[in-house]
C-alpha cells in the first residue's frame, strides 16, 4: 500500500477524501497545510472518511496533519497536490525532488516551459506526474475515443466545448487577481478534448474574453485553427450556457450532453435524423476515482490501458494558458495596482458587527453586542428582529430557535416569558438568554450617542410578514432617541419600504443575494443602501447609486463554538468589487 499525502485543504481536497482514494492501493497517511490549524481541522472533519479505506488487512488509520513540509515529506510515497494555482510548480518541483509521485490539480503549469522542466524531472527521476483531470480518465470518455477511432463519423472537422457555471464571488475564482477567472479555473477541461482529439500542433489560437467589474474574465470563448480542422470552446464563472460537447465529422457528429466532463452517455448521429447509436457507461460519485485510480496504476506499473493525459498533451494545455495570460496580465497586474494604490479609499473600509462579535459569543445576545461597541474601529452591529407570540419584539435570528437555544419551536410559537426562560449556548462558558430590542437599545444607547455608534436592525419578514413589526420597532428607537443612529433593512422589499414611509430620514439597506437583486429592489422600495452576500457581487454599480454605502455581508464565517475555523482574514479585497463595508462575524479581525 502507497502512502498518500494531500497538500490543501479547500473545496476539492474535500471532495477527493471522501470518494477518490478509498480502495485505490493507497492509505493516506498525512495532510500539509501551511496554516497549522487547518490542516489539523481537516483530519478532524474527515476522520470518518479517512477510515473508510483501510480493511482488516491495515492498521488503524493514523493521519498526521501539519504544516511543516519537511515533516509532511518525511510520511508520504506519493502526493496529491490541491493547493492554489500559484503554488502548484513549486510544490510539484519540491515534491518530485525528493522522489515522491505527485498527482497535480489542473491546471498544472501556466507556462509550457514549467510543465516541460517538471515532466523532464519526473521522468529522470523515474517519477510518476500526473495532471489532474477526472475527464481523461472516466470510461465514458475512453468510450468516446474508441467510437472516434472506429470512424463511425469519419475524419474529424471541429471539436466544440462549453463549461460554464454560476461562481459566487466570494471564491479564489474570483478574488485571486493573478490566477482566477474563467479560463485559468475552467479552461483545462475544454482544452483536454481539442489537444486529445486534433493533436498538438495548432496553427493559431485566438480568446475573445467578456470582463466582470474586479477585471477578471466572466467569459472566455477560445477558437483553434488547425488548418482544415476547427475547435471552438467556451468557459465562464459569470456566465451560463449549454454545457455540451460536439465533436463533428465528415461522415455524422457526436453529442455529449451536459456535464460532458464527468462523460456517462452520448449520441452519434447521422444526415439520416432517424438513426441515432446511443451509448451509455458506468460513472461514480464525482470521478475524483477515475484519476486516482490511475495515478495508483501508473505508479504501481500496472497494465493501463493507454488512455487518460498524456505528458505532451499536458504540455501543450499549459502552452495554451501562457499565451492567454501573455495577453491578459498586463492588464491584471494594473488593475490590481490601481486597486490598492488608493490607501485611504482601505482605511475607510467600515466594519460592521454581524450580530455583534458572533464568532467570540453567543450571536444575537447583549453580551455579543457590548464586546463589539468596546472594539475600537467598529462602526457598529447588525441584528436581527422577530415578534413574540405576544407581540413583543425580540433580537433572534432563525424562525426556529433550535440551532441555538434548548427550544425548538418557532419564536411566533413562545410568549416572551417563554422565551426568556429558554438558554443560549446551552452548556458553554457564554449561556445567556435572548434579548429584546428594548433591551438592546437600553445598553448600546450610551454607545451610539458618544461614539456614533450604529445599529442596523434587520426585519427578519422574509418567511413570517409579522404584522406591525416595523411600528412596534420604530416606536422602541423612538423611544430612546436613537433616529439618527440607526439603519433598517430586510429581505422583504415590503418592510423597507415601511420604514420610509413611517419616516422619508429613516436610514434604509436593501438585503439580497447579489447585488443585481438589491439593485432591482432599491429601486421599487426606494431605499439608501446596498446589503448584499459578499459571494454576490455579480455586476457593476448603477451611476445613480455610485455613492451608495455598499455593506456586503460574509455568510460563511463561524459563529460561537460552531466547531469551524476562520478561513479568510483578507476582506480587503472586496473593494474590487465596489464595497465600501463589510458586516463581518469577527470585526476585531479586520479592524
Amino acid at each position: 500500500m502507497l502512502r498518500l499525502g494531500i497538500i490543501g485543504t479547500g473545496r476539492i481536497a474535500e471532495r477527493f477524501v471522501k470518494e477518490a482514494w478509498q480502495n485505490q492501493g493507497f492509505i493516506l497517511s498525512a495532510v500539509y497545510n501551511p496554516h497549522g490549524e487547518s490542516a489539523n481541522a481537516f483530519v478532524v472533519k474527515h476522520l470518518c472518511d479517512l477510515k473508510k479505506g483501510y480493511t482488516g488487512d491495515c492498521e488503524e488509520p493514523f493521519v498526521i496533519s501539519t504544516d511543516e513540509f519537511d515533516e509532511f515529506i518525511q510520511e508520504v510515497d506519493a502526493v496529491y497536490v490541491a493547493s492554489p494555482h500559484d503554488t502548484h510548480y513549486s510544490y510539484t518541483q519540491k515534491l518530485l525532488e525528493e522522489g515522491k509521485h505527485v498527482l497535480c490539480e489542473k491546471p498544472l503549469v501556466f507556462t509550457q516551459k514549467q510543465a516541460e522542466q517538471l515532466y523532464l524531472l519526473a521522468k529522470e527521476k523515474g517519477l510518476v506526474l500526473m495532471e489532474a483531470l477526472k475527464t481523461a480518465y472516466c470510461p465514458g470518455f475512453q468510450g468516446l475515443l474508441d467510437t472516434i477511432e472506429s470512424g463511425k463519423i469519419g475524419e474529424l472537422v471541429e471539436v466544440e466545448a462549453c463549461f460554464t457555471r454560476i461562481t459566487p464571488t466570494n471564491t479564489r475564482e474570483w478574488t485571486d487577481l493573478a490566477y482566477g477567472g474563467s479560463f485559468t479555473e475552467l479552461g483545462s477541461y475544454v482544452l483536454y478534448p481539442v489537444i486529445k482529439l486534433l493533436g498538438t500542433n495548432y496553427k493559431e489560437v485566438n480568446f475573445h474574453s467578456r470582463y466582470h467589474v474586479n477585471g477578471l474574465d466572466a467569459f472566455t470563448k477560445i477558437d483553434f485553427d488547425y488548418g482544415n480542422r476547427f475547435a471552438s470552446c467556451k468557459v465562464g464563472i459569470g456566465a451560463k450556457s449549454e454545457g455540451q460537447m460536439i465533436i463533428t465529422g465528415s461522415k455524422g457528429y457526436i453529442v455529449v450532453q451536459a456535464p460532458w466532463w464527468m462523460t456517462s452517455k452520448f449520441q452519434v448521429r447521422y444526415e439520416d435524423p432517424n438513426r441515432v447509436e446511443e451509448f451509455e457507461f458506468p460513472y461514480e460519485g464525482s470521478g475524483l476515482q477515475y484519476e486516482c485510480g490511475a495515478f495508483a496504476d501508473r505508479i504501481l506499473q500496472k497494465s493501463v490501458k493507454k488512455v487518460g493525459l498524456s505528458d505532451e498533451e499536458s504540455i501543450a494545455m499549459a502552452g495554451v494558458l501562457e499565451q492567454y495570460l501573455e495577453r491578459e496580465m498586463p492588464a491584471r497586474k494594473s488593475y490590481e495596482a490601481n486597486l490598492y494604490a488608493d490607501k485611504k479609499s482601505l482605511r475607510n473600509l467600515k466594519i460592521w458587527a454581524h450580530r455583534g462579535c458572533s464568532m467570540e459569543y453567543p450571536e444575537n445576545t447583549l453580551e455579543a453586542f457590548l464586546a463589539a461597541a468596546r472594539t475600537p474601529g467598529v462602526e457598529g452591529i447588525e441584528l436581527d428582529v422577530q415578534l413574540t407570540k405576544d407581540g413583543e419584539v425580540v433580537v433572534f435570528h432563525d424562525e426556529n430557535v433550535s440551532r441555538v437555544t434548548d427550544g425548538n419551536k418557532n419564536v411566533a410559537e413562545y410568549t416572551l416569558e417563554q422565551l426568556k426562560e429558554l438558554k443560549v449556548a446551552p452548556g458553554t462558558p457564554a449561556e445567556t438568554q435572548i434579548p429584546t430590542l428594548e433591551e438592546v437599545l437600553e445598553a448600546l444607547e450610551p454607545y451610539c450617542k458618544s461614539k456614533d455608534f450604529k445599529i442596523n436592525i434587520e426585519f427578519k419578514t422574509s418567511i413570517i410578514h409579522y404584522q406591525g413589526i416595523e411600528e412596534k420597532t420604530y416606536a422602541l428607537v423612538q423611544k430612546y432617541g436613537l433616529e439618527s443612529y440607526i439603519v433598517y433593512s430586510s429581505f422583504w422589499a415590503e418592510s423597507v419600504k415601511k420604514m420610509k414611509e413611517l419616516n422619508p430620514e429613516n436610514q434604509t439597506g436593501m438585503l439580497a443575494g447579489t447585488l443585481s437583486d438589491c439593485i432591482r429592489w432599491v429601486r421599487y422600495a426606494g431605499v439608501d443602501a446596498l446589503h448584499p452576500w459578499i459571494g454576490g457581487m455579480d455586476c457593476e454599480i448603477p451611476e445613480d447609486m455610485k455613492n451608495y454605502p455598499v455593506r456586503a455581508w460574509n455568510g460563511e464565517e463561524p459563529f460561537y463554538c460552531d466547531g469551524r475555523i476562520l478561513k479568510e482574514r483578507h476582506l480587503e479585497k472586496y473593494c474590487m468589487f465596489g464595497v465600501t463595508e463589510i458586516i463581518t462575524n469577527v470585526p476585531g479581525e479586520y479592524v
